[in-house]
């Protein structure tokens, strides 16, 4: 019993310091999301070589901006969390 009341009076400070604290708005604390790409390119291929980049095409090496471009080309990215909605077909089946 002598235990309680200790934690009891020890407590009280503890919970009066909490209640003068303002809540966070969760919403603020969330960052925004990254924008959504303009146009989707799908590439579909049974070859799995395809999507592989050789760092060496036409005897030079390839550099980050080379890279990044035959990435958007064969509609490669990398994802970073949940998946998206499907592309809606252009023939509307």
């Amino acid at each position: 019993m002598k235990v309680l009341r200790v934690c009891l009076v020890l407590s009280l400070p503890v919970l009066c310091a909490c209640a003068g604290r303002q809540a966070r708005d969760a919403a603020a604390a969330l960052p925004e999301p990254p924008p959504k790409p303009d146009e989707v390119i799908i590439v579909r291929s049974d070859d799995p070589l395809d999507y592989r980049f050789h760092m060496e095409q036409e005897g030079r090496r390839m550099n980050a901006d080379e890279f990044d471009a035959w990435m958007k080309s064969r509609g490669v990215r990398i994802a970073t969390g949940k998946p998206g909605q499907a592309p809606v077909p252009a023939g509307g089946n």
